[in-house]
């Protein structure tokens, strides 16, 4: 029995590595509308961005620093983030770097990991030599230092560089003067694989056109390709359930989510250069306990988007019909949740009582452009084939599937709810020892065969079991017990972002006993056990520790009573 305490201990401290990670996540927004090209028209919506982005980012549970000078509509929108928001000036930059570079040191000394996501919303533009550089409040942020003296300093493990950086505006204003052959190309060459070759420990994201620019949309009061990132980390890329987004989960949703938009100027398409160093770091990790919102698969509205009161959209996602989806969202007092043709006002205090209930409304049509948007725009799920698909062609490193499940907080988790062959579903061979019945013997040992599938509501699961214990050795007389089982599973499993799991059977059992020349047996046994423990990865392998207490209903001798039952047992997932 020590034995086995021992190893569930030591599996304790190994199969759950996530769980375990102590990393830190830190991020730098910045983010200005003005231009200091005469030729480039201010943005409308780059401070909204800027004020989403460090929204949504808080919400992931990452701490972040907002550089911004917001227009008279984004200042009385209130949003607490302006609160500790500085200029995006060089100077704030440089201090904002420090601070980062500072924390990042003493979280090294505590032995700790950290990222840093560094986000740029804005003009790119090109100088009188054909530098690129991003704009900043009183100065430029040129492809020299945005690595040397910004990227370079911070000293983190990782980082993360995502650019929205953009030229005009408009209704669906095009974000960017007449396209110039050099000009896009050097712009490219700010975030292009070959500067960032020299820094394994860095990736970036961003998009662009056929003709180098992207584009703002005013009825999503943001960005295009800023707004689908967030709802992709948000939850929507979140392709293996694991709560974490990594970059072929989020690169496949910015380019299913752009991929039915036509009658637009130029098409946007992605570009993601993970970092070398580790190809699967995932840009955020499992989020805290917040606002979210649930819809069950089958739900029957497959576009969804959430927007807050003052009008402003939080998320978009299109939904597989067969999807489970789980969307995080930063804190509001109010909600409306919309498809295409229903909505729903939702409370902050209604986000947890079941999905809302979408009632008709009217919709109203706009410009071609903007129709193109809101018709092509979220046209295309993340699913799993066109995930794979997107993956091999651009060249990533895919997620990992082997753990397809959703986790408590982690974003938009998609699951197929499958039958019991599916990808939720789950074989486990277990070996299992505890107290002997009737107390017979010193101890019963034996193996055990589960199966166990989630279902469409969040956190449950439910299964069979079957298990034989003998006495490995007769104690009394030469005699032997055997036990054997059959329940009904009803469980619980990954609470607060854990690998955790509780669960009760109920079944029923048979009980033998032999000894030379005798045999007696109860197949009239009725059984129940509840047993908790941890999940997770051992040397590889997917294994399921718990500890176990329960009863039997047994007649022995002529007497019926209870005879409790409790042990350990580790399985294998196949």
């Amino acid at each position: 029995m020590k034995k086995l305490e021992m190893l569930l201990g030591a599996a304790l401290l190994m199969a759950a590595p996530e769980a375990l990670a102590d990393t830190v996540r830190r991020a730098l927004v910045i983010a200005h509308n003005g231009s200091d090209d005469p030729a480039l028209a201010p943005l409308r919506y780059a401070d909204d961005d800027g004020v989403l982005w460090a929204e949504t980012l808080k919400r992931l549970g990452v701490e972040t620093t907002l550089l911004v000078d917001p227009d008279e509509a984004t200042r009385l929108s209130g949003s607490l983030v302006l609160k500790s928001a500085r200029a995006p000036t060089r100077a704030a930059v440089d201090q904002a770097v420090k601070r980062l570079q500072a924390a990042s040191l003493a979280d090294r000394a505590a032995g700790r990991q950290t990222d840093v996501l560094i986000v740029y919303v804005g003009h790119g533009n090109t100088d009188d030599a054909g530098r690129s550089y991003f704009t900043l409040a009183d100065a430029r942020l040129d492809r020299t230092n945005l690595y040397s003296e910004v990227v370079d300093p911070l000293g983190a493990d990782y980082v993360h560089v995502i650019a929205d950086a953009c030229r005009a505006s408009g209704v669906v204003g095009r974000r960017g003067g007449t396209p110039d052959a050099a000009v896009l190309a050097e712009l490219r060459g700010v975030l292009a694989r070959e500067q960032l070759a020299s820094r394994p420990h860095v990736g970036a994201l961003f998009a662009e056109s056929d003709d180098g620019e992207t584009h703002e949309w005013s009825r999503i009061r943001a960005g295009v390709f800023s707004h689908v990132a967030r709802s992709g980390l948000l939850g929507g890329a979140d392709i293996n359930g694991d709560g974490q987004v990594e970059y072929s989960e989020l690169a496949a949703f910015v380019a299913a989510s752009l991929h039915g938009v036509k009658g637009m100027p130029a098409r946007l398409s992605v570009n993601a250069f993970a970092p070398t160093a580790s190809p699967r770091r995932p840009l955020v990790g499992p989020a805290p306990e917040g606002p979210q919102v649930t819809f069950p698969a089958g739900f029957e509205y497959a576009r969804l988007s959430v927007e807050d009161a003052d009008g402003k959209r939080l998320v978009d996602v299109r939904r597989s019909p067969q999807q489970w989806t789980q969307i995080l969202l930063p804190p509001r007092d109010v909600y409306w949740v919309r498809a295409p043709n229903a909505e729903a006002r939702v409370t902050l205090a209604e986000l947890g009582s079941g999905t809302p209930e979408l009632r008709p409304r009217e919709l109203q049509e706009r410009g071609p452009a903007e129709e193109a948007l809101r018709r092509g725009l979220f046209a295309v799920p993340l699913d799993r084939p066109f995930y794979d698909e997107y993956v091999v062609a651009a060249g990533l490193v895919p997620v990992d599937f082997t753990n397809f499940h959703p986790s408590v907080a982690g974003g938009l988790m998609p699951r197929l709810a499958a039958p019991s062959s599916g990808p939720g579903s789950a074989w486990e061979l277990g070996l299992g020892a505890g107290r002997s019945p009737l107390g017979l013997a010193s101890f019963a040992t034996g193996p055990s065969l589960s199966w166990r599938n989630p279902t469409s509501v969040h956190l449950l699961y439910y299964g069979v079991r079957g298990a034989y214990g003998v006495t490995p050795l007769a104690a009394r007389d030469g005699i032997r017990l055997h036990r054997f089982t059959l329940e009904g599973l009803v469980g619980l499993q990954n609470p607060a972002r854990t690998p955790l799991f509780a669960e009760v059977g109920v079944g029923w059992g048979l009980l033998g006993l032999t000894a030379p020349g005798f045999r007696q047996a109860d197949p009239t046994m009725l059984t129940s056990r509840l047993a908790a423990g941890v999940t997770g990865r051992l040397a590889g392998m997917r294994l399921r520790l718990s500890a176990q207490v329960g009863l039997d209903r047994v007649t022995a001798n002529g007497r019926t009573g209870a005879d409790p039952q409790y042990g350990l047992e580790v399985t294998l997932r196949r």
